[in-house]
């Protein structure tokens, strides 16, 4: 049985697994790339080649070309590393590979007659956890029909999660709110998906307590309400600890700079002078959420 060669100051496959964890939550919550890469070396059959040294070097090298912000480590058969890139795609990936197989071709003080292949994922969704990673990873670079310096890829997480938004649309009047249940319902909205429950007064939103999901919320509110009006929910939702959570829309009929600047001012996102033609709202619902995904 061989003997599992780790080289020293390097983080191993059990510390890195939390970090991962941590990283990916991060990156999908901030609609960013997280890219890895698995490297195995390809060692001659010879004697002369000391594997001890080898795995030394090559931790050397890797640690001298990554870059501050990506995270190097070696898995627990001595025979692997991973490293993880941060806002990264795998088309960086795929020259940052080979760029180091060009240096190592080259790198006269490696011991003879060795190479890596590599295996790339790019995760754009959480449907993947770190062992799962792991495990397809190796996977792949087990077969050994593969050629030196040879670079695989994984491409079954590099679909963008879609993002659940609660909507809530805050109108007393009942066939103008159904017209904006209905709109809302029928917006396309590339990564979200809308989840809408409609209101007739302030009171009756706030008795429903699903402003208090972690989920981001759009609200598309009158200014003018029975039983809490626009301005006393929008104070309620900007001093709450999830504010950020919240894309506020306040409508009115009031077309005046003050009731538009208090609206501002007290947190709206929009105000919407009424009547107005629903496509500027979508429009404006389409352009926010293009924003806030980038």
């Amino acid at each position: 049985m061989n003997e599992v060669i780790f080289a020293k100051d390097i983080m191993l496959e059990q510390d890195v697994k939390k970090y991962f964890e941590i990283m990916l939550e991060s990156a999908i919550r901030s609609h960013m790339t997280i890219t890895t890469i698995f490297l195995k070396c390809v060692h001659s059959t010879s004697s002369e080649v000391n594997h001890s040294n080898v795995n030394t070097q090559i931790t050397d090298f890797l640690t001298e070309n990554i870059r501050k912000t990506d995270l190097l480590f070696q898995l627990a058969d001595g025979e692997h590393w991973g490293i993880i890139f941060l806002q990264s795609s795998d088309v960086e990936a795929n020259a940052f590979l080979k760029r180091i197989f060009h240096l190592l071709k080259k790198d006269s003080t490696l011991e003879s007659r060795v190479a890596l292949k590599a295996s790339i994922t790019e995760i754009r969704n959480n449907q993947i956890n770190f062992e799962i990673l792991v495990e397809k990873n190796k996977a792949l670079l087990a077969d050994n029909n593969q050629q030196q310096w040879w670079i695989e890829q994984i491409e079954d997480y590099r679909l963008q999660s879609i993002e659940l938004v609660k909507v809530s649309i805050i109108e007393q009047n009942a066939i103008f709110r159904k017209v904006l249940e209905t709109t809302l319902n029928s917006m396309d909205i590339a990564n979200f998906t809308f989840d809408v429950t409609a209101y007739e007064d302030g009171y009756s939103f706030l008795q429903s307590n699903t402003y208090q999901s972690g989920h981001l919320h759009l609200i598309i509110m009158n200014d003018i309400l029975p039983r809490n009006n626009g301005l006393e929910i929008l104070h309620s939702l900007r001093t709450m600890p999830n504010e950020k959570r919240f894309l506020i829309y306040m409508m009115s009929e009031r077309n005046s700079e003050i009731a538009a600047l208090n609206a501002y001012e007290g947190g709206v996102d929009e105000f919407i002078v009424k009547p107005f033609n629903l496509r500027l709202l979508e429009a404006k619902i389409k352009r926010t959420f293009a924003r806030y995904w980038l």
